[in-house]
């Protein structure tokens, strides 16, 4: 960390002195800002104009996912191999900060408004930190300051995605434990600014570790306080991935109310990275890295349908107007259209070539645009970025950035 220190006002003025700021004017339209970590950059999009605007070389190593601090004009780049996050002017494309964490980060797309927090789980140790976006500080820390394997799908990160329950409670997705910790956070106003208090009220075993939470439509009172994990599954052990229904009690305990398998075959080549809430508020899809999309029917928790796609299919995107879901298949050349009416398979698209630098070949994070008319993602390991017609369900344009663009947010400027 000293060195990370050391070099960083090194980092700030190398980045004004190349001029990256002039990079980045204040236009209208969206930007994408996506984790490098081949190169250990951030890479910029100018989405609708498809062009590469410029990048910013992190002081941690390997950043991964890019997100928002808040609603601030600030980006944290989470640099997954250093005890800390970068932080980033999204307009000037100015290195503006370094934040310490007691853990290398994972994840930090989870923001309390109300609070002002931003959630950042742990990569190497089963712990999270909530962060003053304003400040660009810790104000606290929880979990287990100890690095420990994980024996389950997923990777070796030892948690999940950060998630909020609501105003004042979060989940620390403990993965090498198979636990899931409810903790809550009051704030305290002193005569030295704001103070928070947190404190563990529960702790849920699960089958296997969980990757993150999906939110259910808050459509009546019956499932305010109810949210859906996913177990990713363990095939070493032959367990296969699962589902989880959650209820949150008016006691504040996380209560497990059921649990729904995706397969009880072929468990040995399965492994669940993603799930999905469908727009009808009724259905949900989750990916399997053996390439099927199983389709959830959440109110009686039965797999209803199985839909072929791609090896590791992962992440789904809904276009509710074109009643199409774009499925990203991680370890394939191909997106995977399905018809989300009817839940069919309608179309293979290729948007990668083969893998050629060791990373995934399409990325985590993808966006359509207000229209609906275009769905835009990075083929990762090629270094493409792409823009897919969705009326005609063709590749439009491409961008070679270079590198491995691997996930990020996109915000309207």
């Amino acid at each position: 960390m000293k060195n990370l220190k050391k070099h960083f006002n090194v980092f700030v003025f190398a980045a004004v002195l190349l001029g990256v700021q002039s990079l980045m004017a204040n236009e209208g339209g969206v930007r994408a800002y996506y984790g490098d970590r081949t190169l250990d950059r951030v890479v910029v999009m100018d989405v609708e104009n498809m062009t590469f605007i410029g990048d910013v070389y992190t002081v941690g190593v390997d950043p991964y996912p890019v997100d928002r601090a808040g609603s601030t004009d600030k980006l944290y780049a989470t640099t997954r191999k250093s005890s800390s996050v970068d932080v980033i002017d999204m307009n000037t494309l100015a290195l503006t900060g370094l934040i310490e964490l007691p853990h290398y980060p994972r994840s930090a797309e989870a923001y309390n408004a109300k609070l002002g927090l931003q959630l950042i789980s742990g990569a190497n140790k089963p712990m999270a930190s909530l962060i003053d976006v304003e400040s660009d500080t810790v104000v606290a820390s929880v979990g287990l300051d100890e690095e420990l394997p994980v024996g389950d799908y997923g990777g070796s990160n030892a948690t999940g995605h950060p998630f909020w329950f609501n105003k004042s409670m979060f989940a620390l997705i403990d993965r090498p434990n198979r636990t899931i910790h409810l903790y809550k956070v009051k704030k305290r106003k002193s005569a030295n600014g704001s103070k928070f208090k947190v404190k563990l009220l529960d702790s849920l075993t699960t089958p296997t570790a969980v990757h993150h939470f999906v939110v259910q439509k808050r459509s009546s009172k019956r499932n305010k306080r109810v949210y859906f994990a996913l177990a990713e599954g363990s095939p070493a052990s032959g367990v296969a991935p699962t589902v989880l229904k959650i209820k949150l009690t008016s006691r504040n305990k996380l209560r497990l109310v059921k649990e729904t398998a995706l397969s009880e075959t072929d468990i040995e080549i399965m492994g669940s990275h993603h799930a999905d809430m469908h727009p009808d508020g009724k259905h949900m899809y989750i990916g399997s890295r053996e390439g099927n999309i199983f389709v959830l029917n959440t109110r009686n928790m039965k797999i209803v349908k199985k839909i072929p796609a791609g090896i590791g299919a992962g992440h789904t995107k809904f276009v509710p107007g074109k009643d199409l879901a774009i499925i990203t298949n991680h370890n394939d050349t191909f997106l995977t259209i399905i018809d989300s009416k009817n839940h069919t398979w309608l179309k293979n698209v290729t948007v990668s070539g083969p893998q050629e630098n060791g990373q995934i070949l399409q990325s985590h994070t993808s966006y359509v645009d207000a229209n609906e008319d275009y769905f835009y993602a990075f083929a990762t390991d090629s270094g493409i970025f792409y823009e897919l017609d969705l009326n005609t369900l063709e590749v439009n344009r491409t961008v070679d950035t270079g590198g491995t663009p691997l996930q990020g947010v996109f915000i309207s400027q």
